[in-house]
């Protein structure tokens, strides 16, 4: 039964409505709606790497799970993050010294925290901006863009009324286009979502998958695999 003031979309499934797509899941202005196989395609490419030890993996394939099942229950797109941020949790205090040196962990914490034990990794050189998709793909961004603020001042310089740019062409990336730290605003952004999602909160949103995705290279960066023997 649901309560007097309940959508049916909140309550409980019946047996007959359990495997249906939940009726969120279609309302995307503009868009058809996500088939389960497209769904599926998405949190399929978010992948640990097989150093990355059992017991986390075990508990980061939950929350890929509950990403998928969010097809049938849009709530359980906030579960997934939740379970993802957990996760990241577990990975790092398996990974991190038990005590941490002060700055990191405050004298009366029995153990650390998950603002700690990131914040720790990545002055450690543990976690870095290099090891995560988007940097690089903000970098190239910017190289591209500079490549065509470049060819806009030669045309000027040279007076060409016209210029042909590939765009598809490879660009180079110079550290002027790396500035980006990334690991600084997820040191305090990823600790702040967590314990807004651990201590209740009425956010609903299906724009979690990025989030799913931190996590996983976050992991993927504090359990590196081993070098292949040559």
């Amino acid at each position: 039964m649901t309560g007097p003031h309940l959508n049916p979309a909140e309550a409980l499934r019946d047996p007959a409505s359990a495997m249906a797509p939940d009726p969120r899941t279609g309302m995307f202005a503009g868009q058809a709606a996500l088939s389960l196989a497209a769904h599926h395609a998405e949190i399929a490419t978010v992948q640990l790497s097989p150093a990355v030890p059992e017991p986390i993996a075990i508990q980061f394939e939950t929350a890929r799970n509950l990403y998928l099942y969010a097809w049938h229950v849009y709530r359980f797109y906030m579960v997934a993050a939740t379970q993802a941020l957990t996760t990241l949790e577990f990975g790092l205090r398996e990974r991190m010294p038990t005590r941490l040196p002060e700055r990191y962990q405050r004298a009366k914490q029995k153990q650390p925290m998950l603002a700690g034990m990131l914040r720790y990794a990545i002055d450690q050189g543990l976690v870095r901006n290099d090891g995560f998709r988007r940097w690089h793909q903000a970098a190239e961004q910017l190289a591209r863009e500079r490549r065509s603020l470049d060819a806009i001042q030669t045309m000027i310089d040279q007076g060409l009324q016209r210029m042909e740019i590939d765009d598809d062409a490879p660009v180079e990336v110079a550290p002027q286009d790396q500035q980006w730290d990334l690991v600084a605003i997820l040191s305090d952004g990823l600790p702040s979502l967590r314990n807004q999602l651990a201590h209740g909160s009425p956010m609903l949103t299906r724009q979690v998958l990025g989030t799913l995705e931190l996590v996983a290279e976050i992991l993927n960066q504090i359990y590196p695999a081993e070098p292949a023997a040559s």
